[in-house]
Formats: structure tokens, sequence, C-alpha cells
């Protein structure tokens, strides 16, 4: 059996393979003012990222994020933005404590995973962080 990096490195490469894996529908953003639409976009994107990613972690352990259980860490990928340009950090993890601006829907269960989605996607998280 595949370990959880080996699936989430076969099944989740591209924005169009998270796209696929949650059946999630394209949205036109064209609605938007021209100069918000990059964000709300990428907004949009990372959650369908983390909501594939959690479909795939579910495979390998069913636990379901729990903002009832303060014990349990919920990890999000975490990023260094400088003038000499964005960059994935690291993951980190908070219990069931949701900071302003961190995106409590953007979490997942595992460092890998977090660590997997930062890394992969960078140019989608810094579009949400800077678009």
């Amino acid at each position: 059996m595949k370990t959880l990096k080996e699936q989430l490195e076969d099944r989740l490469k591209t924005v169009e393979d998270a796209y696929n894996e949650t059946g999630r529908p394209k949205i036109d953003f064209s609605v938007y003012p021209e100069d918000m639409r990059k964000h709300e976009e990428a907004d949009y994107t990372a959650k369908i990222i983390v909501e594939a990613a959690r479909k795939i972690e579910k495979e390998n352990n069913p636990e379901e994020i729990d903002w009832g259980n303060f014990s349990q860490p919920k990890w999000y990928p975490w990023f260094i933005m400088s003038p000499s340009g964005f960059a994935f950090y690291g993951s980190l993890y908070d219990r069931s404590i949701a900071c302003a601006g961190s995106g409590s829907r953007l979490r997942v269960l595992n460092e890998e995973t977090s660590d997997y989605i930062g890394k992969t996607f960078l140019d989608v998280w810094k579009d949400v962080q800077l678009g």
C-alpha cells in the first residue's frame, strides 16, 4: 500500500487534479473587479486543494477535523514574504484556535499533507496572500 505522501504525489500534482478529486466546479471569476479577481480565484482554488488533500488523508485515516477537540492539531502551510520573494516556510498547527486570517477551512490533520500542499501549490498560496 502506498504511503500518504505517495498518494498525494500521485493524485494531487496539479490544480486540475484537485478539481477532479473533489468534483467541484470551476467558477467564472470575471464578475469580480479586475484588481480583486486574482485573490478571489486563488482563495477558491486553495479551498479545493485542501478539500482534495483531506479526501486523500481520510482514505488513510478517517479522522475528521473536530473543532470541539482542543487537543487535536490542525495543520496549515506557513510562508515567508520578503523583498527577496515568497517561499514556503514550513507547516504549523493550532489546536482549536482559528486565528484571524489563518483560514480555518484551510487546515489538514497531517503535517506531511500540509508540507506537500504548501510546497506543491506555492503560486496559489502566494496569490491568496498577495493577490
